[in-house]
């Protein structure tokens, strides 16, 4: 296994591990190095997440600029339906989205999260969906 050089710098910070990962492999698809840092500890309690500034996706400081380049023309393609279609805001009709946020899904998310702050536990009931950027609207793309 190659050893990751020592110039290490973080480009992208992430909530979930997986969105990490994901990232972390579509720079090596393009040819860059990436590693993914805090991740387990992450993993296990999700509350240091805020702590540790969030799980982190390096490269080498020689390759910071086109991994931002590669991430920031990732954050801007359509994201597609199960046909293939871009999705837009069901509200305003924007293509502007954001995928992979989390909120509370219902008033008894509000009980889990204060029960997961005594516990120092990730609340167990959000619900995950996208975020229009031109009006606010979550919603599913189940709904």
């Amino acid at each position: 296994m190659k050893l990751p050089p020592n110039d290490l710098v973080p480009v992208r910070f992430y909530d979930d591990p997986l969105e990490a990962h994901l990232g972390r492999c579509l720079l090596q698809n393009e040819g860059i190095e990436a590693y993914v840092n805090d991740e387990h500890i992450i993993g296990l309690n999700r509350v240091l997440g805020v702590a540790l500034g969030g799980v982190k996706l390096k490269v080498a400081a020689t390759d910071k600029e086109q991994a931002l380049l590669i991430l920031h023309e990732t954050d801007h393609r359509p994201y597609l339906d199960d046909e293939n279609r871009p999705v837009h805001c069901p509200r305003c009709g924007s293509p502007d989205l954001r995928s992979g946020i989390s909120r509370l899904g219902t008033w008894s998310g509000a009980l889990h999260l204060a029960i997961g702050f005594v516990f120092s536990v990730y609340p167990l009931s959000t619900e995950r969906g996208m975020l229009c950027d031109q009006c606010g609207h979550f919603f599913s793309l189940h709904d």
